[in-house]
C-alpha cells in the first residue's frame, strides 16, 4: 500500500511540474507577443511627402512656390489625385478656390493646354458673363471672387398710350447658386484688398450658354440685383415672384388695427342699507265704542 502511494504521488507530482512547465511557456510567449506589438508601435510609422496650400489660392492667379507648403502624412490617409513634388504644381492656375492647408488636387487645376488668363479655368461647356450692378446691388463691396449668388431681376412695368397700367412692376429669381468669376478686376482676394468704389461694379460669372442669354435679356429689359448665399447651400427654392400688390397685402397685414381688451372698471359696491328702526309696542285700549292704539316707550333707565 505504501509503494503504491508513493507511486501516484509521484506520478501527480510529475503531472503538476509538467503543467505548469507549459502554463510557463505560454505566458512567456504571451509576454513576448505583446512586448513585440509595443515595439512595433514605437517605431516610427512611415510618411510620404504631400503639397497643400500655404494659403488661399484663388481661380485664374498662378501658382507660385510660395504658395504651397509641404507636409509628410501617413500614406493610408493619402487621398487620390494629389501632388507630392512642388515641381508639379507652381505655374499652374487653379480651376476654382482652394482654401488654405488643402491638398493642392489635379482635379482643382485647369488644364495647362486652355491657355492663360481668365479663359483658362472656364469648364468645358460653361461660359463667363460680366454685368454692370449698382454698388448697392452688387452687395455694397462684400461680394468677392468665388461667392455664390441668385440673381434677381426687376422687370417695369407697361402703360398703354392713355397712360394707364396694364402691367405691374415685379422682381422675379432669374438663377440661383452662380459662382462668382470675378468682381471688377479681382479674381482673387477680398473687398477688403481693394478701395472702395462707388457708382456700378463688374460682376463676371460662370453660367451656362442658355443662362448667359438669360441674363443678357434680363440686363437689357430690367434691372438686375444680387442676393449673396452661403457656399455650401446649392438648394434651388421655388419662388413665384413679388409685385406691388404682394407688397401692399403684406403692409397691410402688418398695420391691421389688433384687437384690445380694454379692462373693465369694477363695479362700486353698494352701500350697506341702514338698519331699519325698531318699533315700540303698541297696546290696543278698547273704551266702549272707542278703540285706540298707544304705543308703550321704553323706559330710559
Amino acid at each position: 500500500m505504501d509503494s503504491r502511494g508513493t507511486l501516484r504521488a509521484l506520478i501527480a507530482l510529475f503531472i503538476a511540474v509538467f503543467m505548469g512547465g507549459i502554463a510557463v511557456v505560454a505566458l512567456f510567449q504571451l509576454i513576448t507577443n505583446y512586448q513585440a506589438r509595443i515595439d512595433e508601435a514605437k517605431k516610427p510609422e512611415d510618411t510620404v511627402m504631400v503639397i497643400v496650400a500655404a494659403r488661399d489660392l484663388y481661380p485664374g492667379v498662378t501658382i507660385e512656390e510660395e504658395d504651397l507648403v509641404a507636409v509628410e502624412i501617413p500614406p493610408r490617409f493619402l487621398p487620390g489625385g494629389v501632388f507630392l513634388s512642388p515641381e508639379h504644381v507652381v505655374g499652374q492656375r487653379p480651376r476654382e478656390r482652394v482654401l488654405a492647408n488643402e491638398f493642392i488636387r489635379a482635379s482643382r487645376l485647369a488644364n495647362p493646354e486652355s491657355g492663360e488668363g481668365l479663359n483658362a479655368i472656364i469648364p468645358r461647356d460653361m461660359r463667363a458673363i460680366s454685368v454692370e450692378i449698382a454698388d448697392g446691388a452688387a452687395l455694397s463691396g462684400f461680394l468677392d471672387p468665388g461667392n455664390y449668388v441668385d440673381i434677381l431681376v426687376t422687370i417695369a412695368g407697361l402703360s398703354d398710350d392713355s397712360g394707364r397700367t396694364i402691367q405691374e412692376p415685379e422682381t422675379h429669381t432669374l438663377l440661383q447658386s452662380i459662382f462668382v468669376l470675378a468682381v471688377n478686376d479681382r479674381a482673387q482676394g477680398t473687398a477688403a484688398d481693394r478701395a472702395s468704389s462707388q457708382g456700378r461694379n463688374t460682376v463676371t460669372l460662370l453660367v451656362t450658354a442658355p443662362q448667359a442669354e438669360q441674363i443678357a435679356h434680363a440686363e437689357r429689359t430690367g434691372e438686375l440685383r444680387l442676393a449673396l448665399r452661403n457656399e455650401t447651400d446649392s438648394a434651388i427654392v421655388a419662388s413665384s415672384g413679388a409685385n406691388m400688390d404682394e407688397v401692399l397685402n403684406i403692409i397691410k397685414k402688418a398695420e391691421a388695427p389688433r384687437t384690445r381688451t380694454r379692462a373693465t372698471k369694477p363695479k362700486p359696491a353698494p352701500e350697506p342699507e341702514a338698519a331699519p328702526e325698531p318699533v315700540a309696542p303698541g297696546v290696543l285700549i278698547i273704551s266702549g265704542k272707542d278703540v285706540r292704539e298707544e304705543k308703550v316707550l321704553p323706559d330710559p333707565k
